[in-house]
């Protein structure tokens, strides 16, 4: 069965998200040019994206870790392995309206959180960490993030339709 079956299965509808299909799920073959972050200050998790991921590494913060939430921990991306297949985006974006993830360059990855990205899963488990400085809303970063490809695609008619409204503008 098609991957993409799988998922349409999983989702019982037709929509499913637009994103790069891995031939075989669960295993990183190649250092990804992009990579998953989530917005921790806008995910409340709904855990979609850790279902829908092919590779299994977004999880839960553990209790405590972002103040102020308690039990009720965003999910993060655990960046060393994430493969860049956009998948948890266009979920987040998509299906459950958070929007909280965003992709960035492998290579500011790197830099701003001093780790390496290969083209395989580490040996060693580095258990996700909030990131909340550099990737939450008002971070250093969030505005070189990418969103959802579907909404990019969206002309504005489509997206007036859909409920989105324009960059700068509240209602």
């Amino acid at each position: 069965m098609a991957d993409s079956e799988r998922v349409k299965r999983r989702l019982k509808e037709d929509r499913i998200p637009e994103a790069f299909w891995p031939d075989e799920w669960g295993e990183k073959k190649k250092r990804p040019k992009e990579i998953a972050v989530v917005d921790v200050n806008l995910c409340f998790p709904c855990m979609k994206c850790p279902e829908f991921c092919p590779v299994g590494c977004i999880e839960q913060l553990r209790p405590g870790t972002v103040q102020g939430r308690g039990d009720n921990q965003p999910v993060q991306v655990r960046v060393e392995e994430c493969i860049g297949c956009y998948i948890c985006v266009e979920v987040c974006a998509n299906l459950t309206d958070y929007d909280a993830i965003r992709m960035y360059p492998t290579e500011l990855i790197e830099q701003a959180l001093d780790v390496e990205i290969g083209d395989v899963k580490p040996d060693e488990y580095h258990p996700a960490r909030p990131w909340d400085e550099d990737f939450a809303e008002g971070g250093s970063f969030r505005h070189v993030g990418k969103g959802s490809r579907i909404v990019e695609k969206m002309n504005a008619e489509e997206r007036a339709r859909a409920g989105f409204r324009p960059h700068g503008r509240s209602s």
